[in-house]
């Protein structure tokens, strides 16, 4: 038991991460890397280390998380653990997994999480099961958010991409602009330059606007900018640029809702379907989720098992896509689809 290897002096034995990181006198935050890298507040994960309350944002059955932590003295030095941990049937922590995880943590490091460690012990913790590595997009926004916490400046990328948006390199360069100072940007972006963003957003290229958006749909973006999301979603006549744009509204659901409403009165593609489902979430009031799932039918089996299991788990729509399964005014070919569901849940 992890007890046997940490106690502090008082005989509290440790059995969540928030103990063995105050224990050790850290200060630290937490996000959430599953779907919107974005904080989670302190007392949520408290409840949900606790077993109180379930993951807010589960992905694929797990907890994704970013954990940051620093000692008070040294916080320019800081320390990261990126953890998938399993969740149960309810969306709760799995205690066992995390007590693994702890134990795992202790025997290498013992009871400070900032100490030097040796190349095969950081090999040892970074092959372990509960350890993942976020994609790029991910790491670009996690590392923002992580300076602007930290009070750390910004990447060198920084200024070439606010030159860009100012209009300052023209529309067509924007080859150079890397993921971190698009990051950088969207997590520093100052009142004065919110307007020449918003005004840019609706002239970029397809493929700036695409880089752009990887990043900005994790932030809550100012109202003119969310604006200027919205009006190049209305403008776009392709589907790939519409649900491209409305991404920028992922943290918006005012905008967003109406939006996703209109997209979907007409047929959309799997790949449309998809990223609803991933980014834009939040959108999906009861009538915009019926209309998704009624479209997701035309896909019984696989997809629509697995984009259904998916948004059931997330705490904030779960009555709602149950109550789906009991509407009457639902169609026959939704129904088929969920009788394929419990067909394959009961096997």
């Amino acid at each position: 038991m992890l007890q046997k290897h940490y106690q502090h002096s008082a005989m509290t034995s440790i059995n969540t991460l928030e103990q063995f990181l105050t224990l050790a006198g850290t200060q630290f935050r937490v996000f959430d890397m599953g779907r919107r890298v974005s904080p989670l507040d302190t007392n949520q994960f408290h409840q949900f280390e606790n077993g109180e309350i379930a993951y807010p944002y589960p992905r694929s059955g797990h907890a994704w998380i970013g954990l940051l932590f620093w000692q008070p003295a040294g916080v320019k030095q800081h320390y990261v653990w990126f953890l998938k941990l399993p969740l149960d049937e309810q969306g709760k922590i799995n205690p066992a997994a995390r007590s693994q995880f702890l134990q795992l943590v202790v025997e290498a490091l013992g009871q400070d999480p900032t100490v030097e460690i040796s190349k095969e012990q950081h090999q040892r913790l970074a092959s372990n099961p509960f350890v993942f590595t976020p994609s790029q997009e991910k790491m670009a926004v996690f590392n923002a958010r992580v300076r602007v916490t930290l009070a750390q400046p910004a990447s060198v990328h920084l200024q070439s991409v606010q030159d860009y948006f100012g209009g300052q390199l023209g529309w067509g360069n924007w080859q150079q602009l890397g993921l971190q100072g698009l990051a950088d940007y969207c997590a520093r972006l100052p009142k004065s330059q919110q307007t020449q963003l918003a005004k840019a957003i609706t002239q970029l290229p397809s493929e700036p606007a695409a880089a752009l958006i990887n990043v900005a749909e994790h932030f809550d973006m100012p109202a003119a900018v969310n604006d200027a999301w919205h009006q190049r979603a209305q403008a776009s006549s392709e589907e790939l640029a519409k649900i491209t744009a409305l991404r920028g509204l992922a943290g918006c659901p005012e905008l967003l809702t109406p939006a996703l409403a209109k997209l979907l009165a007409t047929p959309l593609s799997q790949d449309a379907l998809i990223v609803i489902a991933a980014r834009l979430w939040h959108g999906l009031d009861h009538a915009n989720l019926m209309a998704w799932l009624e479209q997701l039918a035309r896909f019984p089996g696989n997809l629509f098992n697995q984009l259904y299991m998916d948004l059931v788990a997330i705490p904030s729509l779960r009555p709602s896509v149950l109550a789906a399964l009991r509407d009457p005014n639902r169609s026959q070919q939704l129904s088929v689809a969920i009788g394929h569901l419990m067909s394959a849940l009961r096997g």
